[in-house]
C-alpha cells in the first residue's frame, strides 16, 4: 500500500508550460482524499514552491533546494537543514565562472546572478520568481557576502559542456558538495551528502513509514536516488537516461498528465492507503 507520494515539479508534475492541469490537481486531490501524503521534491526555492505546494494543499513536508530543505509549510517547521560551507561555495564559483559559465547563487531567500541574460529570464519565467543582478562576478560578490549558501546553479550553454563542467567540478571538489543535472544544461550545486533519496528517507523515517509505502516521480538526474529508495519510484518517459535507466518503473510522459495516469491507476486498484 502506497502511503506517501513525492514528485518532482518542473518536467515531471507540470507540464510542458510549467502548469499544474486540472486532470493532476484532481488526482493528487483524490489520493489526499483517501488520506495518502502528498510531498513535492524540487530544486526550487521557498518562493517558487510554495504556490503550487498552496494550490495542491500539500499534506506532507516539503523537500526544497534538491532535499538540503525539509520544511513543512503548514506549520513553517524546519525539519532538516543542510547549507554548501561558504569557501565550497566561493571555490566551486571561481571555477565556474574561470571557465565561462553561468551560476546562480542561492543564499537562503531569493537567487542572484551577475547579469540578467536571456537565460535568466526564461529560468524566472519558468519558476515566477525574478533573479537579482548584482552586476559583478558571482566570485566577488560571495566576497563580499560571506556565509554559507543554500545551493548554486549553472545554466549552461549545451549538455555538452555541463558534462565537462560536471566532471570538473567533481575532479576540483571531492568533498564538501555534490553536483547534479537537474536538466541536460543544469548542475545543481548542493552540500555534501544532500540528495532528493536521503531527504525522502529522513522524511519516512519522520513518518514512520516504510520504502515501499512510496512513490515517487522524477525525470532527472538529480531525482535518481529519490526514484531508487521509493518502492514504487517512476520516472518520465520524457526523462534523462540515467533516471528512466535507474526507476523500477515509467510513466507517461508530463505532457500527457503522466503522474496522474499513474495515480488515477493505483486509486482504481485500491492500491493507495491513509498515512
Amino acid at each position: 500500500m502506497i502511503r506517501l507520494i513525492a514528485t518532482d515539479l518542473d518536467d515531471t508534475l507540470l507540464n510542458e508550460k510549467s502548469e499544474l492541469t486540472p486532470r493532476t490537481q484532481a488526482a493528487l486531490n483524490a489520493a489526499m482524499a483517501v488520506g495518502c501524503g502528498v510531498t513535492l521534491s524540487s530544486g526550487r526555492m521557498v518562493e517558487a514552491m510554495l504556490p503550487f505546494a498552496e494550490k495542491i494543499g500539500v499534506n506532507a513536508p516539503m523537500l526544497l533546494y534538491n532535499g538540503a530543505l525539509l520544511w513543512n509549510h503548514n506549520t513553517d517547521e524546519v525539519l532538516y537543514a543542510n547549507r554548501v560551507p561558504y569557501e565550497i561555495a566561493l571555490g566551486v564559483t571561481r571555477l565556474i565562472e574561470k571557465e565561462g559559465s553561468y551560476v546562480q547563487v542561492y543564499p537562503g531567500r531569493g537567487y542572484y546572478c551577475s547579469e540578467i541574460l536571456p537565460r535568466t529570464t526564461a529560468y524566472a519565467r519558468q519558476i515566477n520568481v525574478p533573479a537579482t543582478a548584482t552586476h559583478m562576478p558571482m566570485a566577488k560578490w560571495l566576497e563580499e557576502h560571506p556565509g554559507d549558501v543554500q545551493k548554486l546553479l549553472v545554466i549552461d550553454d549545451g549538455p555538452e559542456h555541463a558534462d565537462y563542467l560536471q566532471a570538473r567540478l567533481r575532479e576540483a571538489f571531492p568533498h564538501g558538495a555534490s553536483f547534479l543535472k537537474s536538466k541536460p544544461h543544469y548542475i545543481e550545486v548542493m552540500p555534501e551528502g544532500v540528495d532528493k533519496g536521503a531527504s525522502l528517507k529522513r522524511l519516512t523515517e519522520l513518518l514512520g513509514l516504510l520504502p515501499e509505502e512510496v512513490m515517487a516521480f522524477g525525470d532527472g538526474q538529480n531525482d535518481v536516488p529519490m526514484l531508487t529508495f521509493a518502492g514504487a519510484g517512476h520516472a518520465m518517459a520524457n526523462g534523462c537516461a540515467e533516471a528512466r535507466a535507474a526507476a523500477p518503473f515509467i510513466a507517461p510522459p508530463n505532457a500527457e498528465d503522466g503522474v496522474a495516469q499513474v495515480i488515477e491507476r493505483y486509486l482504481a486498484e485500491g492500491r493507495l492507503g491513509a498515512l
